[in-house]
């Protein structure tokens, strides 16, 4: 989770990416909801700035061991990851993207003992964009960076799992030392490589469901499939029409409005006067005469008048005139 979040701003001047609410709770949240399955001891989060939020989020919701390391230096995924060795001391370990959401079948890890770690993969149309995996009879072959010509549709998704967490460092340690780069970066993907090469048996696996939250539109389209999987919430509404699915914090206050379909509202946010679906509003946000939709208004935010399509950060105000 070191990244900037460029393209996610206005809202990641004053927000980090992972403390994104979408459906009712931070980015960070579903993805740590997600491992509730697992035996977790410790969680390392590489973050790119001191970020308080994510600390108290993380200390009132989860009871597990948490290290906080701090980026300084943007070098790359495997440069970020790095920063964690001194803190995995050796265990097994799972690696996970904090700009995704994913669902996979986990059971494998508790059969692992012909294996030395699982790529979780998604087919994609167009692969360009991601780091791709080459297999041969079900074990990893090849890995390559942002093909530009494709080579493979099976797109590495974020999600990563190794036996021994000290031969991931040890890759990418050779990375540093040498100053081995691809696009002017120390990738994840290059240690990986340098792993098979050594060979250490990663295996290929496919993910049921993978949502990039890293724009706004994505956030928007990620928000709709978790509210079809999640209890609508009750809200307190005022000659109001609520279109399910949405999820409306406690606080909130519909009045003669439509809401939906997805939907969530921050905690005492109030909406008057307005038809609103398929966005995200931050809290205690104040919308009235306005019809949104695929809308993302942030924190504080105020708006009166009737924008159709907006993307607003925190503290903003519009107001027609």
């Amino acid at each position: 989770m070191a990244g900037r979040g460029t393209r996610l701003r206005p809202f990641t001047y004053t927000t980090s990416k992972p403390m994104m609410r979408v459906a009712g709770k931070p980015i960070l949240g579903h993805l740590l909801d997600s491992l509730s399955a697992l035996k977790i001891d410790k969680t390392i989060f590489i973050v790119s700035e001191d970020n308080t939020d994510l600390k108290k989020f993380v200390k009132k919701n989860y009871s597990f061991d948490a290290t906080y390391i701090l980026q300084k230096d943007h070098k790359g995924v495997a440069h970020a990851i790095y920063g964690a060795k001194n803190y995995a001391n050796n265990d097994e370990t799972i690696i996970l993207f904090a700009d995704t959401l994913i669902k996979a079948d986990l059971k494998r890890l508790h059969n692992n003992k012909d294996l030395d770690g699982i790529i979780w993969t998604k087919q994609v149309e167009d692969p360009r964009s991601f780091g791709v995996v080459l297999t041969h009879n079900g074990i990893i072959s090849k890995f390559i960076e942002k093909p530009e010509i494709p080579v493979s549709d099976n797109a590495i998704v974020g999600l990563y799992y190794f036996k021994n967490s000290a031969k991931l460092f040890g890759a990418i340690e050779h990375l540093l030392k040498n100053d081995i780069k691809t696009k002017g970066e120390f990738q994840l993907t290059d240690a990986l490589q340098l792993m098979v090469n050594q060979n250490e048996k990663l295996i290929q696996e496919d993910v049921a469901v993978w949502k990039d939250c890293g724009t706004a539109q994505n956030l928007l389209d990620t928000q709709a499939y978790l509210l079809e999987h999640i209890k609508d919430n009750k809200a307190k509404t005022e000659h109001s029409i609520i279109l399910k699915p949405v999820f409306i914090e406690k606080g909130a206050r519909i009045i003669n409005s439509v809401v939906g379909p997805n939907v969530s509202i921050g905690k005492d946010s109030v909406i008057e006067s307005s038809i609103v679906s398929n966005s995200i509003v931050g809290k205690n946000a104040s919308i009235g005469q306005s019809i949104l939709e695929n809308s993302i208004i942030g924190n504080e935010a105020k708006i009166k008048g009737s924008p159709r399509k907006l993307n607003m950060g925190d503290s903003s105000e519009i107001q027609e005139t």
